[in-house]
């Protein structure tokens, strides 16, 4: 039985892994189309991205860090070159 076994593989070998290799393509075609054709709301998407944005609130720090930190920006706002130079 195991001889048997051996000889197909040894015989098939090639056709078997071509098989598995167009599977394998057609399945990550069908996925590729699946994403492509299942459309997203935009209103979903923006309902999401309001929904993170409300979620952030403004850090606390205590005195000592603050003193510690002078002079740096905590909240990460974008200012003008000028202004730090």
């Amino acid at each position: 039985m195991a001889s048997t076994m051996q000889t197909y593989i040894n015989i098939y070998f090639t056709e078997i892994i071509v098989g598995v290799l167009i599977f394998s393509i057609t399945i990550v075609l069908i996925s590729i189309f699946y994403v492509l054709l299942s459309g997203t709301d935009d209103e979903v998407i923006k309902k999401s991205r309001i929904k993170n944005q409300k979620k952030i609130q403004k850090m606390k720090y205590t005195k000592q860090f603050i003193k510690g930190v002078d002079g740096i920006d905590l909240d990460l706002k974008v200012s003008n070159k000028k202004n730090l130079l």
